[in-house]
C-alpha cells in the first residue's frame, strides 16, 4: 500500500514539474514546418477533412499525409470517421497557444528591431537622417517585411522552401510587370481571401 502511495505521489510531482525539455522540443518539431503550422492554424478554427486541409494549405494529399502523421505522433491532432468522412481536429485546444505564442514573439522581435533602428539613429556619430530619409528607410523595411511574409505564405501553401517561394514571387512580379512589393501584396491579399 505504501509503495502504491509513493508511486502516486511521484506521478503527481512529475505532472507539477511539467514535461522534460526534450518532450517540449519534440512538440515544437511537430509544428516546425510551415505546412504543419498552417494545419494547426486551420484546425484551430474547427475540424477539417483531408480535401479541406489540402485546399486550405495548397498541399497535395500525399504530402499532407506525412505532415498529419507527424502531428498525430505528437498527439497534437486526432482523427475519426464522422458522417462518412475522415476528419481531423486538435487533440487539445491548448495547441492553439503555440501559434499565439509564436505570433507574440515575432511581433516583439519586430518591435525590438524597429526600436533598435530608431535608437541607433540617435546614437550614431554620422549625421542624423532627415525625416524624409528616415521615413524612406521605414518604408523600405516595411516593404521587406511584406515581401518576407508573402514568401512565407507561398512556402506554407506550396510546401516549397523559402528560397523557392521567393523565386516564385520574383517570377510573378516579372511576368506581371509589377514591382516585387506589388506582387507580395497581391499574394498576401489572395492568401487572406483563401482564409476567409
Amino acid at each position: 500500500m505504501e509503495s502504491h502511495q509513493t508511486l502516486a505521489g511521484e506521478a503527481v510531482d512529475a505532472v507539477r514539474a511539467g514535461p522534460p525539455m526534450s518532450a517540449a522540443a519534440e512538440l515544437f518539431k511537430a509544428v516546425a514546418h510551415p505546412v504543419r503550422a498552417h494545419i494547426l492554424e486551420l484546425l484551430s478554427q474547427g475540424e477539417s477533412s483531408i480535401p479541406e486541409l489540402c485546399e486550405g494549405t495548397g498541399v497535395k494529399a500525399t504530402h499532407l499525409s506525412r505532415h498529419l502523421n507527424q502531428m498525430r505522433g505528437q498527439h497534437l491532432i486526432q482523427c475519426e470517421w464522422t458522417g462518412g468522412r475522415l476528419v481531423y481536429r486538435l487533440a487539445y485546444p491548448q495547441a492553439t497557444e503555440l501559434l499565439a505564442a509564436a505570433r507574440s514573439v515575432l511581433q516583439a522581435r519586430t518591435a525590438a528591431a524597429v526600436s533598435s533602428l530608431r535608437t541607433a539613429r540617435e546614437e550614431q556619430p554620422f549625421p542624423a537622417l532627415s525625416d524624409g530619409q528616415f521615413f524612406a528607410l521605414e518604408a523600405s523595411l516595411e516593404s521587406r517585411s511584406v515581401i518576407a511574409d508573402a514568401c512565407q505564405a507561398i512556402a506554407a501553401r506550396t510546401g516549397c522552401s523559402p528560397e523557392e517561394a521567393s523565386g516564385q514571387l520574383l517570377s510573378t512580379a516579372r511576368s506581371s510587370r509589377i514591382t516585387l512589393l506589388e506582387a507580395a501584396r497581391d499574394e498576401l491579399r489572395k492568401e487572406q481571401e483563401r482564409r476567409s
